[in-house]
């Protein structure tokens, strides 16, 4: 069943959507959540990922059906964790990044399994705090990271997801946000301070850029495309909503919003699209 996942960062739960109806859409399933849920991401498996920041667990819930069951959860032993990417959840790779580690300042990006938890945790000078994380399907990672205690943005790309990591040349954000990945291996980045979007060929560690930088209606974070690349959906924060834009590298166009489920109190924050972008 194709549908739509949205954390709320001050809530309990994860909700579904089903990928009909649009405007009018109510959510028809439910996952009980710790709280402090940034971002939320589905695997190539359709598998859905939480990384609980209060607790400090990554929990993943079995795909590729809506609301799947509990497949099991490991602890963060090294952070914070505010975003997950994994081509499969259950039996792979899960690249978990972390606002802080614990014990620091700064950031860094955590390799973990399901079964095994955290084994590796790499960090570079110009992470700060971690915010988007992605995962290629040929291995590399990437952390649109807050540069420095007082702001600004880095992209630090992670060969093999391993290494120190290298700063992506050529990246134009302003502030650090979401990343996806389309189906061409562009990088879809959003720019929370100055509300656009832009898409990015390459950041190995050279960008180019592809696509924008397009607008966004209103304040957003995190954005997730579907399978088939025609829709990208952000986080409204300004409106407690889930805005819809057309997608393609030419434009990404607003065209509508939907509320339904959510409180703007309860500071609705992640989201993923299930089926996700096949990259």
């Amino acid at each position: 069943m194709n549908g739509i996942y949205v954390s709320q960062f001050y809530g309990s739960e994860i909700l579904g959507y089903r990928s009909s109806n649009k405007a009018r859409r109510e959510p028809f399933c439910r996952i009980r959540a710790g709280m402090n849920v940034n971002d939320v991401a589905v695997d190539g498996q359709g598998n859905l990922i939480d990384p609980d920041g209060a607790s400090k667990y990554v929990v993943v819930f079995k795909g590729p059906e809506m609301c799947g069951k509990r497949l099991g959860a490991f602890h963060d032993s090294y952070g914070q964790p505010s975003d997950a990417a994994s081509q499969d959840a259950a039996r792979g790779k899960i690249a978990v990044g972390n606002i802080r580690d614990h014990g620091s300042s700064a950031g860094s990006l955590s390799i973990c399994t399901l079964r095994a938890g955290c084994t590796s945790n790499l960090t570079n000078p110009k992470l700060n705090a971690a915010g988007g994380v992605a995962m290629s399907n040929g291995g590399d990672c990437w952390v649109d990271a807050k540069r420095t205690p007082a702001g600004g943005a880095a992209l630090i790309y992670f060969k093999g997801c391993a290494g120190q990591g290298e700063a992506a040349s050529g990246f134009k954000s302003k502030s650090y946000g979401g990343i996806d990945i389309d189906n061409q291996g562009n990088l879809v980045i959003i720019d929370q301070a100055a509300l656009t979007v832009s898409i990015y060929r390459g950041c190995n560690p050279g960008c180019t850029l592809a696509g924008g930088p397009f607008p966004l209606k209103a304040k957003s974070f995190f954005g997730k495309l579907n399978a088939a690349n025609t829709d990208f959906v952000a986080v409204d924060q300004t409106d407690g909503a889930v805005d819809f834009y057309s997608y393609s590298t030419k434009a990404i166009k607003f065209e509508y919003s939907f509320k339904n489920g959510l409180q703007i109190e309860l500071a609705p924050q992640g989201i993923a699209q299930n089926p996700r972008s096949a990259q």
